[in-house]
């Protein structure tokens, strides 16, 4: 008879549980589940579906080294913002104006005959010009006393090098070979020794001249040169010309802004150097540049010269009031706006300050009147702003010389010189009118060309 309650069975030497108690076999990922595993469930649950008439879809094993998984998010999302709206891309921008869709292809045949293929802009593109940016005010370039009197910085010294003894010492003689007598011959070395004094490099007299003595010599220089109607036009048109400090003659201007430059005393460089620059004003020419027989330094941009000659203004400043003339007098003389005409004509425009002179000549009134203001920096604000009111009229310098071409024709006729009220009908001169610089100093009369001096606009100086 078998004992119902047997004895629980003894584990193995080598650890193993037995097969009864063994764990099921491991369920495979490419068939069907092993036979026990589906009368595992317990009683109360239900059976789970066979997959034994499925085929399985094979997998591919992912490897996590490559592919991490997504870990779960440690905060949830609240309700909140779980109803808030994903958010939304960013526009993606428009594409530049400008690229290799705006080219065209074109081709071009060489000088041997072959064909070759490039890509240019169309003729009719659209360029937008963008302004370039300022520069920076260090490296503006300007005529200032840093520019002028133009010098060449002198070549660098090189030491000299120190005389050889001509006995050296038996360490310093030739290197000799054992089996020769103990006899050598001294030699130079191969590298000179640069062990001389240094000396100071000294500049050129043009650097080291008296500024404010210079600016006055060209000043006074310039004023020469332009109160003679008669001698600025021998320069302008060529010629023998004097100088004017030591009176010697040149066969051309040339010739003399070279001695100008290089004078033979040097007592007298700084009236050489002012009349040196005062040459070049007058002739349009770089007077930055070293003058040299290339004649490189006579090329200069139209801008530069004009406003290098309107940088020389009259002084007390001055405006030259053109077209006065009102008529003629029965005995045939010119008559026009007088002195107190004129200033209540200024005063009508709203300008105050200044004090006119009409000029006369033998046949009356020149249809010319000076309007001269204080000689301080008030007189030349006030100056400069009724230049500028002309200017902006169109009734400047440029005007003038426009509306005097056409002075063959009636003046009461000509409608640059007259214009009729649209009320009235009276008939008014037009007034044309500049600051008076130093070309114009040929237009003053006696008087006030002789009273008058040369100021420099871009080296102000009031006290000066």
């Amino acid at each position: 008879m078998k004992n119902p309650n047997p004895p629980p069975p003894r584990p193995s030497a080598s650890g193993k549980p037995p097969t009864s108690m063994a764990a099921p076999p491991r369920k495979s990922r490419w068939g069907p589940p092993p036979p026990g595993a589906a009368g595992a469930a317990p009683a109360g649950d239900k059976a789970a579906p066979s997959t034994s008439a499925r085929t399985p879809t094979p997998t591919h094993p992912v490897d996590s080294r490559r592919h991490p998984p997504h870990p779960a998010p440690r905060n949830p999302a609240s309700p909140a913002a779980a109803a808030r709206p994903p958010p939304q891309a960013a526009e993606t921008p428009p594409p530049p104006p400008y690229g290799f869709h705006n080219l065209d292809r074109r081709t071009m045949i060489l000088a041997d005959g072959t064909v070759r293929t490039y890509f240019a802009l169309p003729p009719d593109y659209p360029f937008d010009t963008a302004p370039l940016p300022p520069l920076p005010h260090h490296l503006i370039p300007h005529g200032g006393p840093d520019l002028w009197p133009p010098h060449q910085p002198p070549p660098p010294q090189m030491p000299m090098p120190m005389p050889m003894p001509m006995h050296m010492q038996p360490h310093e003689a030739k290197r000799k070979h054992p089996a020769d007598q103990d006899e050598g011959f001294p030699r130079h070395p191969k590298q000179l020794r640069l062990d001389a004094p240094h000396h100071p490099q000294q500049l050129p007299p043009h650097a080291s001249v008296d500024r404010h003595a210079l600016r006055r010599a060209f000043l006074k220089y310039a004023k020469m040169l332009n109160e003679n109607s008669v001698q600025k036009r021998r320069y302008l048109e060529g010629g023998r010309v004097p100088c004017s400090t030591c009176g010697r003659d040149f066969a051309d201007v040339h010739g003399l802004v070279m001695h100008a430059y290089n004078p033979p005393n040097t007592d007298s460089l700084i009236d050489h150097l002012g009349l040196h620059k005062a040459l070049c004003v007058l002739m349009g020419w770089d007077y930055t540049k070293v003058p040299e027989n290339s004649k490189g330094y006579q090329s200069l941009p139209a801008d530069l010269v004009r406003a290098n000659r309107e940088d020389l203004i009259v002084w007390p400043p001055t405006v030259i009031i053109h077209n006065t003339a009102t008529g003629r007098k029965k005995d045939g003389r010119l008559e026009g706006l007088g002195n107190k005409d004129m200033d209540k004509k200024m005063t009508e425009l709203g300008f105050s300050g200044g004090k006119s002179k009409s000029l006369y000549g033998k046949e009356g009134h020149l249809g010319l009147t000076l309007i001269k203001f204080a000689n301080n920096s008030a007189g030349l604000r006030e100056a400069a702003r009724l230049a500028e009111f002309l200017e902006r009229q169109d009734h400047g310098r440029i005007g003038w010389s426009r509306a005097h071409a056409t002075h063959s024709i009636d003046s009461d006729q000509n409608p640059l010189l007259v214009e009729t009220d649209t009320r009235t009908g009276e008939k008014k001169r037009i007034l044309y009118g500049y600051l008076a610089i130093a070309s114009d100093l040929d237009e003053l009369d006696s008087d006030s060309r002789k009273r008058a001096f040369l100021k420099s606009r871009r080296d102000f100086d009031p006290s000066d």
